[in-house]
């Protein structure tokens, strides 16, 4: 397998983590809209902790994601200076 198809592979794994959290953070700001309604406080506490935590990881996936992007690019940019040279 290619350094660029390596990394294309990787891109899409991480895409799916990307999605996987958004929609956890999505269903905890849903149930925090909820629990605020019902006004309970202790439960409406460790939600926003858990939606603190879910930023945080989308912030670290998304700057993952925008790094492998730009090695994706600089691949396929390389692969193609191979492949006109010959």
């Amino acid at each position: 397998m290619s350094d660029f198809d390596q990394l294309v592979k990787e891109q899409m794994q991480l895409m799916d983590e990307l999605l996987d959290v958004q929609g956890e953070l999505d269903l905890c700001l849903e149930t925090e809209k909820q629990l605020l309604q019902d006004e309970k406080k202790e439960e409406w506490h460790r939600l926003c902790v858990q939606i603190k935590q879910k930023r945080e990881e989308l912030q670290k996936v998304q700057t993952l994601f925008t790094k492998q992007t730009e090695e994706v690019i600089n691949s396929y940019k390389q692969m193609e200076k191979s492949s006109s040279v010959m």
